[in-house]
């Protein structure tokens, strides 16, 4: 594992367990030689993990589209910054670039890449793990949310079974490496 994509906010949160979440996870990413693909800001949780990874000498890089270049803070100092289109792109060159994805606390962008991310892996268009880095709970809700999804049939257990979580990143890294795809993706048809 080379890369892993971490989606997070563009806002810091309430809690200074995100920021040390994303401060551990920047070391653990250092140590085990892994680059970061991130959205390109320098603000918020993402600002923070770049700006850890940067310290420490690890390697980052940015995916921004040009029409949020003037409205987010872009980041100076990274490794590589890729420059895109629009939201559609970003998303599909983080998906691109990394082995991995991990979601920590955010907002609606985060989920929305969070989800992509897992929608193609559930459509089989990519293999990479999945992860929640579920910091105090923050992902709870998400999670009670995904079981009933499975429970109502809107979702199939081993695709729910297939999305890593913990609130640990060091346990996080080491259950999306040994990640294996249970089944091929499951595609609805009449008899489902």
């Amino acid at each position: 594992m080379k890369r892993i994509a971490v989606f997070c906010g563009s806002r810091k949160g309430t809690k200074d367990a995100y920021e040390l979440a994303a401060k551990r996870l920047a070391k653990i990413l250092v140590e085990g030689e892994i680059e970061l693909v991130f959205g390109g800001g320098r603000v918020g949780l993402m600002g923070i993990l770049a700006d850890s990874i940067i310290t420490q000498g690890g390697k980052v890089t940015g995916v921004i589209p040009t029409g949020l270049s003037t409205r987010e803070v872009v980041h100076q100092n990274l490794t590589e910054l890729v420059t895109v289109s629009d939201m559609h792109e970003r998303k599909a060159k983080m998906l691109d670039l990394a082995d991995a994805f991990i979601a920590m606390p955010g907002g609606i962008g985060t989920m929305d890449e969070f989800f992509e991310a897992w929608t193609w892996y559930q459509l089989g268009i990519h293999e990479k793990p999945v992860g929640l880095l579920n910091v105090e709970g923050y992902f709870d809700a998400l999670t009670n949310y995904l079981h009933t999804m499975v429970d109502q049939d809107f979702l199939a257990e081993e695709h729910f079974k297939s999305l890593c979580t913990s609130d640990c990143p060091e346990a996080l890294i080491h259950k999306l490496k040994l990640s294996k795809r249970a089944s091929k993706s499951v595609w609805v048809t009449d008899s489902n």
